[in-house]
């Protein structure tokens, strides 16, 4: 708790700050990873991984339904990456069936800012995923550490 307590808010500070910013400019070179970049970069007390895929501590993992790794629970300013995932699920009334990927009680619902891959529109939005929806694919959730003084 106490590196969420110190790094994570100042990731989502970061993350923040570059969501608004997105509305005038493109933020890191417009990819999931580049984003994920872009805000870590604004916080100099975090560790910084020369893998583009591990940004700190592996405290949830999921392949398709299967959770396998949970030891915390899910903060504000943890990273969440997926790999060539596949949901579906319901939203309200509706069906729907989503596909993401980069290239309490325990709801597992999970609100993000991540790269906006639609072109003419701001590079950054605000989306939410429900993580018991996937069905393929893989998700990691990091916790940034900081760096060793």
């Amino acid at each position: 708790m106490v590196v969420w307590g110190k790094i994570g808010v100042q990731v989502v500070e970061a993350a923040s700050d570059l969501f608004e910013k997105s509305k005038r400019s493109l933020v890191g070179d417009g990819s999931y990873p580049g984003f994920v970049r872009a805000v870590l970069a604004q916080v100099p007390e975090a560790l910084q991984s020369s893998d583009p895929e591990e940004c700190g501590y592996v405290i949830y993992a999921q392949t398709g339904a299967t959770v396998q790794r949970r030891v915390a629970d899910i903060m504000p300013g943890d990273v969440i990456m997926f790999w060539d995932a596949k949901l579906k699920g319901h939203k309200n009334l509706h069906a729907y069936s989503q596909t993401v990927g980069m290239g309490e009680g325990w709801s597992s619902k999970v609100r993000v800012w991540q790269a906006n891959q639609h072109v003419g529109q701001q590079s950054v939005e605000i989306v939410s995923y429900r993580l018991e929806d996937l069905k393929s694919g893989q998700v990691k959730i990091f916790r940034v550490l900081e760096k060793a003084t």
